[in-house]
């Protein structure tokens, strides 16, 4: 929690929007002992800003000033209670809620969903005009029309939670109800707390100004909701006595740019995918131009000295570092390697798909002679897909769930290309066939499908316009080892059949040795081997790939089929890839 509080203060935002927060908690705070009564006439009306009244003073005569320093305090204090009051009922409404389920589930959200459906300004005025008046009103009124919606939010993460082992070990443990939810939920939803208070406190500001400016609150106190409500009617737009607004609307603008930064800088924190940092500087005189170089005889991609830096608050952190391979036409290479050892980084990469905190600081990555690194716009669109596709790891967070498989194959067409829906769905029909699935799955949506299945689907989607390379990043995650040799058996007489060439990213490495002729070895960013998948097999040279093939006691040569290859061939070099399919057995995971 220190270290928490520490990395927050540390923040920009934070320290921008805390800093304006502070100012005006503590003029809210002492600000009243240092200026004159706000109710009392201390000058002539709609008089402007001068020595003796630094504001000016309002259509009645009061300084406005004053005014303006007095009305925040019960302004912020209102705002900070709703803040507090909103979150926490929609807290323990949603938690409970989503924790306990069934009867307790309905009747909460049901009640919910009713406090949804009233729209929460009607609701507010219509409570303002029959409880008494005064701030505890206000309090009370915004309260109301405004806890619902936090409630839904808690509830849907704590069903996001509820299903967590460490919940279920603390059911099975005996932990009460009220113990779960106060010592297992809640504080796993810190942020989203800190985050939910700062919004509900502007959503209460502002309500209550807007509230008050309509005449709905105690119009003889001091707020800033009430001066707005004084200013329009003395008339102040119409005689142009702008400082009689301005000083409490830029007040309340700067109370809510303040509690924004804060907002953003919990999120950026708690969410480190949020946060951005300078991309990693390149190196003195290096440029990325496009070019197009004689390719090498019997190489379709070439990575060569490869280097991706990410930036972090620490300075740049190098997660590939001089990476070299070739890949022929019609080779299956494969890439191993720990988790963050830069396997998927590479592939990323290859496509224009890393995020915007890396970058390629040194080497090229050349398809076909083309350096791929330095494509944008329309030449790399051009390029994804049609040359070069992928299959992602999670073939549900892939397609879309919302569109059937006609549509998206549809979409992944008419984007290369003027095409009609008829000849998209022709040909998505075409190639679910291909796969192993039924035509008539280009109406079914991603949802009525197996995890074996979506898959499918996606290695059909990424054939789709015929590219010379598919990039396969994990694509056997989560799935059993008999959908795995099914999958991969199909991959590779699609290959054998059309003729592409793969790139297989996984840490499985039983199964790059089955199913790739050659592979390469990944450590902390580095390529320490390459060889075919007999040559580390049997004559592994690197201590790590050594102790890989280590972990996997069942790895013995009778265990994988592997199809004859040329002679051996030297480190990082091009071999050319068997014509056979090599056979994937199951069952030695």
């Amino acid at each position: 929690m220190h270290d928490s509080l520490r990395s927050l203060l540390r923040h920009r935002k934070a320290a921008v929007g805390g800093s304006l927060l502070l100012f005006f908690l503590l003029l809210a705070l002492v600000g009243p002992w240092f200026v004159m009564d706000p109710s009392e006439l201390v000058g002539r009306p709609h008089q402007p800003p001068s020595s003796a009244h630094w504001f000016g003073t309002t259509g009645q005569g009061q300084d406005v000033l004053a005014q303006t320093v007095v009305g925040a305090r019960e302004t912020l204090a209102v705002g900070f209670a709703v803040g507090a009051l909103v979150t926490l009922v929609g807290a323990l409404v949603g938690v409970t809620a989503g924790y306990l389920g069934r009867r307790v589930d309905d009747v909460l959200s049901l009640t919910t969903n009713v406090f949804l459906v009233i729209p929460g300004m009607p609701l507010a005025i219509v409570l303002g005009a029959y409880l008494p008046s005064g701030p505890l009103r206000m309090v009370a009124v915004l309260t109301v029309a405004g806890w619902a919606w936090n409630a839904r939010v808690f509830r849907a993460e704590s069903l996001a939670l509820r299903g967590r082992d460490f919940v279920s070990a603390a059911v099975v443990t005996g932990e009460s109800h009220a113990r779960i939810v106060s010592r297992e939920l809640l504080p796993n939803m810190a942020s989203l707390l800190g985050s939910s208070f700062i919004g509900n406190t502007l959503y209460a500001v502002g309500a209550q100004v807007g509230l008050e400016f309509l005449g709905l609150g105690d119009v003889s106190a001091v707020t800033w909701g009430t001066n707005l409500y004084w200013a329009g009617n003395d008339a102040a737009l119409l005689t142009r006595s702008w400082w009689i607004f301005v000083p409490t609307g830029l007040g309340i603008a700067l109370v809510g740019f303040a509690l924004t930064l804060v907002s953003s800088a919990i999120d950026e924190l708690t969410n480190p995918a949020l946060r951005v940092h300078k991309p990693a500087p390149l190196p003195r005189g290096t440029t990325l131009p496009v070019h197009v170089d004689r390719p090498a005889p019997g190489v379709l991609l070439s990575v060569q000295d490869l280097c991706i830096d990410y930036a972090t608050e620490k300075g740049a952190s190098r997660v590939v570092d001089t990476v070299s391979f070739d890949l022929a036409p019609g080779e299956v290479f494969g890439l191993a390697g720990e988790s963050g050892s830069g396997k998927s980084t590479i592939g990323s990469a290859l496509l224009g798909l890393l995020p915007s905190s890396a970058r390629v600081t040194q080497g090229r990555i050349l398809f076909n002679g083309m350096d791929v690194t330095a494509l944008e716009g329309a030449g790399l669109r051009a390029f994804r897909w049609r040359q070069v596709s992928m299959v992602f790891q999670s073939a549900m967070s892939a397609l879309n769930p919302v569109l059937t498989l006609g549509e998206q194959f549809h979409d992944t067409l008419a984007a290369h290309g003027r095409v009609s829906r008829t000849a998209s769905y022709a040909r998505a029909r075409e190639l679910l066939g291909m796969v192993g699935l039924s035509p008539d799955l280009v109406t079914a949506y991603p949802h009525q499908l197996s995890g074996g299945m979506r898959q499918r689907v996606g290695i059909a989607l990424a054939l789709a316009l015929e590219p010379r390379l598919v990039i396969m990043d994990e694509p056997t995650t989560a799935l059993d080892v008999v959908v795995q040799k099914e999958l991969l058996q199909r991959m590779l007489e699609l290959k054998q059949r059309l003729g592409f060439a793969i790139l297989f990213i996984t840490h499985d490495l039983p199964l790059l040795l089955a199913l790739s002729d050659r592979v390469g070895i990944l450590q902390g960013g580095k390529l320490v081997e390459v060889n075919t998948s007999e040559g580390l097999r049997t004559g592994a040279r690197h201590p790590y790939t050594q102790l890989l093939l280590s972990s996997f006691p069942h790895l013995v040569a009778g265990d994988v089929s592997v199809t004859p290859h040329p002679p051996a061939v030297s480190e990082l070099s091009v071999a050319r890839p068997s014509t056979r399919i090599a056979a994937i057995p199951g069952g030695h995971r």
